[in-house]
Formats: C-alpha cells, sequence, structure tokens
C-alpha cells in the first residue's frame, strides 16, 4: 500500500510538472510522457511484466519511465558517465527495435567510456520476461512512437532472418 501511495504521488508530482501544449510537435520533439499505466491484474503477462519492471529497472530508469533520478545526474556526468535513459515518451527507447533492447537488457551495456554502464540480466529474467517488459515500457508511448517502434521491428527482423535463433537461449528458442 506504501508504494502505491509513494507511486501515485510521484505520478502528481510528475503531470504536474510536464508542458501543457504538444499538440504541435512531431515525433522527434519531446512529447508529453504518457502516465503511468494502469495494468489489469487479470492481465497476468503484463502484470508480471509490470512487477519485473518495478523490480530490475525502475531503481535506475524511473518508476515512472523517466529515466535517472535527478539527485545521481551530476555525479554521473562528473564521473563521465551518459545518464540513465528514459523509457517515456520523452525518451529515446522507442527508436530501437525490440531485438535491440531486449539485447540491451539481456546482455547489459559494457562500454562505459561511450553509455551508462548496465549489468546484464540474463540471470535473473528469462527470455519471455524481457520481452514482457519491453511490452510494458511500450505503454508510456505515444501511439505514433509504437507505430514507428513496431515498424523498426519488423525492418530489422527482415534484415536479420536469424537473430533469434543466434540471440535467444535454447531452451526458448
Amino acid at each position: 500500500m506504501r508504494f502505491l501511495l509513494l507511486l501515485f504521488a510521484s505520478l502528481l508530482i510528475f503531470t504536474a510538472c510536464q508542458p501543457s501544449n504538444t499538440s504541435d510537435l512531431s515525433l522527434s520533439d519531446t512529447v508529453k510522457p504518457e502516465s503511468v499505466p494502469t495494468i489489469d491484474p487479470a492481465n497476468k503477462q503484463l502484470y508480471l511484466a509490470q512487477q519485473n519492471y518495478n523490480k530490475w529497472c525502475a531503481h535506475c530508469h524511473g518508476w515512472v519511465g523517466d529515466g535517472q533520478p535527478q539527485v545521481t545526474i551530476e555525479t554521473a556526468e562528473k564521473l563521465g558517465y551518459h545518464t540513465v535513459p528514459r523509457h517515456d515518451s520523452t525518451g529515446h527507447t522507442w527508436q530501437h527495435p525490440d531485438q535491440i533492447l531486449f539485447e540491451t537488457v539481456k546482455y547489459g551495456v559494457q562500454a562505459p567510456t561511450n553509455l551508462y554502464p548496465m549489468s546484464p540480466f540474463d540471470e535473473q529474467l528469462t527470455d519471455d520476461e524481457i520481452f514482457g517488459i519491453i511490452d510494458y515500457i511500450k505503454q508510456w508511448w505515444t501511439d505514433e512512437q509504437r507505430q514507428s517502434q513496431s515498424e523498426l521491428t519488423i525492418q530489422f527482423e527482415e534484415n536479420n532472418p536469424f537473430w533469434q535463433e543466434d540471440n535467444l537461449t535454447d531452451e526458448e528458442s
């Protein structure tokens, strides 16, 4: 219950600070983030994905997909790291196909001089759970962003027909 109250308070603060006029923005511009998705517990897959996101991702990427906590940004930048990306509609996550998002979560980011470091989650999450988290993150995007990202995913699949068997575990491929 305490978590829900904190989440609700964060949502109120988050939405109150957003710009009010976003009607004439393009996909490349900052757009008003979608609110925290309300997930029906009867939708077991998306509900589990939300729980996994909250457990494994939210502490870095934000409980509402709003990115690295503000209090840690200055330290990260002083150390020469980029900040942790936002997953909401103001971030760039929607500009990557599912396959690249999957690999990022599964294998992590190990180029700290170029990006933020991120541990791999291949031992904590199954492939299906990783794809579930990606589906959950998509709930924060605009319809246009979801459509664009879907097209990128299809294009990646067409250009990389052997990706699945090369990148999924033997038990799930």
